[in-house]
């Protein structure tokens, strides 16, 4: 891992097609410090290629990972790689399994452009996993890197600083853990609670438009009165009981 991230450094600072007067040896030192809490000799490594500057800058982490080994155990040590390596494992695929759902849900628009959504989703995806597998070992050799023992026990209420502590790091994971499932766990009751709305929705437009279109029909037929017995002429007496004829009553 260690080797991989120095190259790509190596290619950024100082790509290959750049004469060596504009390599940028200060933010190779930057890079380095950051990634692995290691400073490197800037002035001697300038004076050497490319190669041979990425080659002195692997053996000076591999000496620094040596002392970290010789001072924690190399039982202790290849137990807590295993499990920082599990832990970032599993929160990266997890960020993965989300960034995959949020690709699926915009890929058609990719049709628009004349694309064909399932090779542009096959093109993202694949460019998705190894940015994941690239912040794996990012994240992995950091933790490695800058994890220090605590020389003596601390005093009640004070943590020293940069103290790797398992049992509370394991804690914190599991935690997270937790809270992410609680997470999705709501988000699948919310779309449970959408599509139930949604399909209730569509059923009261369904019903509103078989209503409409034979809502003239039913209109019609409450419209119509219902007379009992033959109709009265036009001079009769209407049968309302107002005394006055048919046709200048209810007739007219």
């Amino acid at each position: 891992m260690v080797e991989g991230i120095v190259a790509s450094f190596i290619d950024t600072r100082c790509p290959e097609k750049d004469r060596p007067n504009t390599y940028d040896w200060t933010g190779l030192e930057t890079d380095v410090l950051t990634q692995f809490g290691v400073k490197i000799p800037t002035e001697q490594i300038a004076q050497m290629s490319r190669r041979e500057a990425e080659t002195a800058i692997i053996d000076l982490l591999s000496a620094k990972y040596d002392e970290k080994e010789s001072l924690l155990g190399e039982h202790l040590l290849r137990e807590t790689e295993r499990w920082i390596m599990f832990t970032i494992i599993d929160n990266q695929w997890k960020d993965n399994l989300l960034s995959m759902d949020h690709l699926k849900e915009g890929i058609n628009l990719r049709s628009y452009g004349q694309k064909d959504p399932l090779v542009e989703y096959k093109k993202e995806s694949y460019t998705l996993f190894q940015n994941m597998m690239d912040r794996i070992e990012d994240e992995t050799s950091r933790h490695l890197y800058f994890m220090q023992r605590a020389e003596q026990a601390p005093e009640p209420g004070e943590r020293p600083e940069h103290e790797w502590n398992y049992q509370e790091e394991k804690q914190l994971a599991i935690d997270a853990a937790k809270e992410e499932d609680r997470r999705a766990e709501a988000l699948a009751a919310q779309n449970s609670v959408l599509d139930f709305t949604r399909k209730s929705q569509r059923r009261r437009e369904r019903e509103l438009t078989v209503l409409q279109f034979i809502g003239d029909g039913f209109t019609a037929l409450q419209a119509q009165p219902v007379i009992a017995g033959s109709k009265a002429g036009r001079n009769d007496i209407c049968t309302c009981g107002s005394g006055k004829k048919y046709k200048k009553c209810h007739g007219a």
